[in-house]
């Protein structure tokens, strides 16, 4: 809340903020560090660059794995690429999370925008999509024009999917229909229960294979089920409260 003071009356004036209605671009690309030439600060600068291309389209940047709420991590990044109204796709050094993120966005049928840097090649799947390109050196001078260039094509793209006769990638391959990715909400308890059912069914597994296969250290066993309470329990710590 924003407090103002009337001109005339000189009394506060108590207005409110107006909210963001901007429409959510989603972002996959790298984070983490692949090699000398692919630093986790190479990725931060791409992210700098790609979020001010998106907000120059109208578009509110995040990376889809980016979520406000305590959800277990994959659910949301699901959730944001399936629901983003675009998505902007950093295929530079085939980070392998990433293209497999981006194949999940055009099976859901969705408007994607490509980009890659100019030491990658196009790979076979998608080479037939336009990608955006830039400089992995990141001139300066091309940087800005690369953000100029896919501002357009993010804004281009969208409108395009917002009509009856868009042609998406799934389109060239026939006629589908894609299911919808639903949210569903269940209590805590039942949750739990769940994944303890389902500790059970995997335990029951683990020791029929030790009988078949005599030569299974016992502890092995144990220590795959310390290791499974130990993935349930942040599991546990991940779900959010009913």
């Amino acid at each position: 809340m924003n407090k103002k003071v009337d001109i005339q009356s000189g009394e506060e004036v108590t207005t409110q903020e107006s909210k963001d209605t901007r429409l959510t671009c989603g972002i996959i690309m790298p984070i983490a560090t692949m090699s000398s030439e692919y630093t986790a600060e190479h990725w931060s600068d791409i992210r700098q660059i790609l979020h001010k291309s998106i907000e120059r389209a109208g578009f509110i940047p995040r990376i889809v794995s980016d979520s406000e709420e305590s959800t277990v991590i994959h659910g949301s990044i699901i959730n944001n690429i399936y629901n983003d109204a675009i998505i902007v796709c950093d295929v530079s050094n085939k980070n392998a999370n990433v293209m497999f993120e981006l194949g999940m966005r055009l099976a859901f049928n969705k408007p994607v925008v490509i980009v890659k840097d100019d030491k990658t090649d196009y790979s076979f799947d998608t080479g037939n999509i336009q990608h955006e390109p830039y400089r992995k050196d990141l001139r300066h001078s091309t940087v800005e024009k690369f953000i100029d260039d896919l501002s357009r094509k993010i804004v281009k793209t969208y409108e395009a999917s917002q009509k009856d006769d868009y042609q998406s990638f799934l389109s060239y391959f026939g006629k589908f229909e894609v299911a919808k990715v639903e949210n569903k909400s269940i209590a805590e308890s039942e949750a739990i229960e769940q994944v303890l059912n389902k500790m059970t069914v995997l335990e029951s597994q683990i020791k029929n294979l030790s009988l078949f296969n005599h030569e299974l250290p016992i502890n092995t066993i144990t220590s795959t089920d310390n290791l499974i309470i130990d993935y349930t329990l942040q599991y546990i710590g991940k779900l959010p409260v009913s």
